[in-house]
């Protein structure tokens, strides 16, 4: 299982959440950046706590299992 992980910053000095899991991880880095800007330029979140100001930080986790028995 795989997922992103982003972290947003708000105008309020808060911080948003979004996972998306099992992405294409084949996107390139600069559509990715593109896509996080239209996301944070068309606020999705209600503003009460504060509008996307801009990225924190993005993440792929990725989680691996293996059968033993």
């Amino acid at each position: 299982m795989r997922h992103y992980t982003l972290v947003l910053n708000t105008d309020s000095g808060s911080r948003r959440t979004l996972r998306i899991s099992n992405p294409n991880t084949d996107i390139p880095t600069a559509t990715l950046a593109t896509a996080v800007d239209q996301l944070i330029a068309n606020d999705v979140y209600d503003n009460t706590r504060g509008g996307l100001e801009s990225l924190n930080r993005m993440e792929l986790t990725v989680v691996e299992t293996t059968a033993v028995l």
